[in-house]
């Protein structure tokens, strides 16, 4: 399958706002659009609520775009870490499944917001700052 857009959640303020702006983008062009989660955890336990927590964040998504009129496709996307000893690990995981899913579903637009629900910088998150230096389809950044 093939998503010209593909949106990046987690649920937070910014990442609402990167969900508003891909719909509105996907319902101006009349494009196939996908909305993403990633759950990423040392544990099972941790990562089976993280999935929930996804499902949930990707509900709503996917509810306030047949409110708009725009039809979002799921991606779910679990990944476990046996150790997350090195700072930034978590970051890199869920940034690494980010972009593979870019290639994956060979996506031209990537919509994220600029820090998720975790990030402590005021400036950009070191998710979507990663995102950014390693993307090679076009990226758009909400604040």
């Amino acid at each position: 399958m093939k998503y010209v857009i593909l949106v990046a959640t987690d649920g937070s303020q910014l990442a609402k706002k990167a969900e508003i702006a891909a719909m509105r983008i996907a319902k101006s062009y009349d494009i196939s659009m996908a909305a993403m989660y990633v759950a990423v955890a040392n544990k099972d336990s941790e990562r089976e609520e993280l999935i929930a927590k996804g499902e949930q964040v990707l509900k709503e998504v996917v509810d306030a775009g047949a409110q708009m009129g725009v039809k979002i496709h799921k991606v779910l996307m679990g990944v476990s870490m046996k150790t997350m000893s090195k700072k930034g690990a978590r970051a890199s995981a869920i940034a690494k499944a980010i972009l593979d899913a870019t290639e994956r579903y060979n996506v031209h637009t990537l919509v994220i917001g600029s820090k998720g629900e975790s990030e402590i910088n005021p400036e950009l998150g070191s998710v979507a700052l990663e995102v950014v230096k390693k993307a090679r389809c076009t990226v758009l950044v909400a604040r």
